[in-house]
């Protein structure tokens, strides 16, 4: 797929079409601050576009979207799942919900921190996350920027990484916090997030400012809200996903944030407790699906209005007596496979 306009989340459909959630450019309305401190307007240039087979095309769009001046990392559609058959969107917000009110004037502005069903070309309103963090949320200076979803058999899992937790979502719209990330010197961030193999949920983590190179952890939630740290030494992870029996984590800019590249790489995290480097040299890439024949899908130049686009990748078995260590991480309890690891 090309043309992408700040592409994210991408993921299988029950059709078989891969779908890309697109996050816009902004547009010509009523502006705030946002979180990190740029002006951002808005605009329905928010959309969703899918692939088949030598085929794109765009199946929704007027998705709300917010984003500087030339419509460079916009926040919108984040990601993407499917319930019952139904196509739902997380869409981003990235600031104090209160400021959500000074968009009022425009049309489809309420929508932005929600979680949409999209069917029959209708958008409509299923859980308000961001509302929830700036009554609920677990901190003193409210934030919100839902950003990964996930569909299980009865409820959604969400990741909102202004709230630096994870949320579930009822099929009613009621919402409550699965988990709170821990804090240390920065913001944990969570951002992408997938079903592991004993259904827990496995979350990528971003890290707040300063980035620090090799600061970013993959978490395991339980049942019963339990968080373990499963694999660490990640710089600044997009999202994760886990297929065909192994455990993949994207890293969205590989020198950290405030280093002077803005290429990404992807890891596939063994059961053995090491990271391998699987693929290096992607840029500014922002969202990851697996393939049922175990190829690769991912999104690069993620921050972009214009050039976004997804890439297959084919997958490369590593020798056995070459393995790309990348610091030789193991996991954080040393406890063995992570498929059968006891959390403490």
């Amino acid at each position: 797929m090309e043309g992408l306009a700040n592409p994210r989340g991408v993921s299988f459909g029950p059709d078989g079409w891969l779908y890309a959630a697109e996050a816009g450019t902004g547009g010509d309305g009523p502006s705030i601050v946002s979180g990190d401190g740029q002006t951002v307007s808005f605009g329905l240039s928010g959309r969703v576009s899918r692939y088949r087979s030598g085929v794109q095309e765009v199946v929704v769009d007027g998705l709300p979207s917010l984003a500087p001046a030339g419509g460079f990392g916009a926040t919108g559609a984040h990601d993407l799942a499917f319930l019952d058959g139904v196509l739902h969107a997380v869409l981003g917000f990235g600031a104090n919900p209160a400021l959500r009110a000074n968009l009022a004037s425009a049309p489809g502005s309420e929508l932005l921190g929600q979680v949409v069903s999209v069917s029959g070309g209708t958008v409509s309103a299923v859980a308000d996350l961001a509302a929830f963090e700036l009554t609920d949320g677990p901190d003193d200076e409210p934030n919100s920027n839902p950003f990964s979803l996930i569909a299980l058999s009865d409820r959604f899992i969400a990741t909102d990484a202004g709230g630096n937790d994870v949320l579930t979502v009822s099929r009613d719209g009621a919402v409550a916090i699965t988990a709170v990330l821990p804090k240390g010197s920065y913001q944990p961030v969570p951002t992408g997030a997938t079903v592991g193999p004993e259904g827990e949920i496995l979350v990528g983590q971003l890290t707040g400012f300063p980035f620090p190179v090799g600061g970013a952890n993959v978490f395991a939630i339980d049942g019963i809200g339990m968080i373990d740290v499963l694999a660490a030494g990640f710089t600044n992870l997009i999202d994760v996903a886990y297929g065909n029996g192994k455990l993949y984590a994207l890293e969205f800019d590989s020198d950290g944030l405030l280093g002077p590249n803005n290429t990404g790489s992807l890891f596939e995290i063994g059961e053995d407790g090491i990271k391998r480097l699987v693929y290096g040299g992607l840029n500014s890439p922002t969202g990851l699906a697996l393939g049922v024949d175990g190829s690769i899908f991912v999104d690069e130049n993620g921050v972009s209005p214009t050039d976004g686009r997804v890439i297959q990748l084919a997958p490369v078995p590593l020798p056995a007596s070459l393995p790309l260590l990348a610091g030789g991480m193991t996991f954080a309890a040393a406890v063995g496979s992570w498929r059968g690891r006891k959390r403490s």
